[in-house]
This record gives C-alpha cells, sequence and structure tokens, in this order.
C-alpha cells in the first residue's frame, strides 16, 4: 500500500512540471478549513507490553506489583475537531477536473482512554490529538478548479495519515509499565461531496482508515480470555481512523 501511494504521487509530481509552465502558483493552490463533532474517532494498534496488572505477588516475602506481557490499545473520540487543508492541482485535466494532493491537517479535542469492549485492555490516558495525512485526490465539478462553473462536484482520495493520541497525558507517564504512546500510521481513503453555499463551495467529507488485525489471549489483568461457557478465548483489535468532517474553501 505505502509502495502503491508513493508511486502515485511521484507519477502526479511528474505531471506537475508540465502543468507549472502553463500556471501560477495560486492558480492551483487550495486552502480550507475544515471541522468535525463527535463523528472522529481513532483506535491505535493493539501492541504487548510488559507491564503491571493491578495485582500483587509475594517476592522474597514482600508484597511487590505484578507484571506481565499485557495487550494494550487507546482510543481517542473527539467532541471536536478542526483543521486546515493546503491542496494544490498536480495537474488539471480540463476546467472540471484535476488531480491534487492534499493534507487535511487536524486537531482533535477530546478524550483519549482505553476503547469500549468486553475485555479490557491496558490504555494511555490522556486528552487531544493530532492526524497528518497526506493524499493523491481526484476532483471533479464544483472545487475541482477556479474555472468551473459546476454546481455540485466530489472527490476521491487514496493516502497515508500519521496519528498520535494523547498529546496531553493525564496517566503517570512515569510510572514503570506506563502505557507506551508512540505514534502510528495508517493507510486511508475519502470520499468527499462539494456544493455551493452562499459565494464558495463546501465539502462534505468522510475519510476511513484502517490497519491489520492483531489477536491476543489475555486481559489486562494477564489472565487468560474466558467465556461465559468456560472456553478459552481470544480477543481481537485493529488500529482505525473515521471521521465526518465539513470544510470550507477559504481562497476561493
Amino acid at each position: 500500500m505505502k509502495r502503491l501511494i508513493l508511486g502515485l504521487a511521484a507519477s502526479l509530481l511528474m505531471l506537475s512540471n508540465s502543468n507549472a509552465q502553463t500556471s501560477d502558483f495560486n492558480d492551483d493552490f487550495f486552502l480550507s478549513f475544515h471541522m468535525s463533532s463527535y463523528v472522529d474517532a481513532i483506535w491505535s494498534p493493539l501492541r504487548m507490553q510488559n507491564a503491571p496488572t493491578g495485582n500483587t505477588i509475594i517476592v522474597d516475602g514482600q508484597m511487590v506489583p505484578e507484571y506481565r506481557d499485557i495487550p494494550t490499545q487507546s482510543f481517542g473520540l473527539n467532541v471536536f475537531s478542526f483543521g486546515f487543508e493546503p491542496r494544490y492541482n498536480i495537474y488539471q485535466i480540463d476546467e472540471n477536473s484535476a488531480l491534487a494532493l492534499a493534507s487535511p491537517i487536524s486537531i482533535g479535542l477530546g478524550q483519549v482512554s482505553a476503547p469500549p469492549s468486553e475485555i479490557q485492555v491496558g490504555a494511555v490516558e490522556g486528552f487531544g490529538t493530532i492526524q497528518i495525512p497526506l493524499l493523491a485526490k481526484m476532483y471533479v465539478g464544483t472545487g475541482a478548479t477556479y474555472e468551473t462553473e459546476k454546481d455540485y462536484g466530489v472527490s476521491l482520495g487514496f493516502g497515508l495519515e500519521y496519528n498520535k493520541l494523547g498529546l496531553i497525558r493525564l496517566d503517570n507517564v512515569n510510572e514503570p509499565g506506563a502505557a507506551e504512546n508512540k505514534g502510528f500510521v495508517l493507510p486511508i481513503a475519502s470520499l468527499g461531496f462539494h456544493f455551493w453555499r452562499g459565494y464558495s463551495p463546501v465539502e462534505i467529507n468522510v475519510k476511513y482508515g484502517h490497519g491489520r488485525i492483531n489477536e491476543f489471549y489475555v486481559n489486562r489483568f494477564g489472565d487468560p480470555i474466558i467465556t461465559g461457557n468456560g472456553i478459552t478465548s481470544k480477543g481481537t483489535a485493529r488500529s482505525r481512523s473515521i471521521r465526518f468532517s465539513v470544510a470550507y474553501l477559504l481562497n476561493y
């Protein structure tokens, strides 16, 4: 997937050389402000980490915290998120369609904790998220170029996105065994619908991405996962990102 996106980006950059000869930068540069409310959720990848289970054991006659390899995954649900999307039309096919590179960077305001699940896992406790994507996108209709006179339009994009959850840690990051808070990259897809509102195009956008599924066989306490019938079972988890947003073109 990464090779496909990098190859597509390289091809678009080559097309931009010919496009730049016939147009100024401002003719192909667009800037949008986008925002989302409540429909912006991120799941980090599942990791196995040596961490305290919350139980104690006796070592050399003393009670000490018990450490085991336990599953950890963090979940962020943003009450509100916002950001700016710089976009450059690499190749203008005609006045109603174009290929572009876009980066709808987003800052999220919301709680980060363990994901809702019947199986408890360890997690980062904190606040705030950041998403930095790079998308190769196809635009058709409204908002595709400055010359189009279409009333409606669509956009479709594919790319990669860097995510970081828990920008502000609320748990004790210095505690031995505290959950790691690493950023991660996801392949993502984006679908947008464009229409006029007043004197500027508006976009309704849905973005989604996910990573591979990981399996785990113990909970956050290091205990085996058991079903209600007493059968040993397993849990599954994957990294994901889903966001529904509204974007307003600022320099149209």
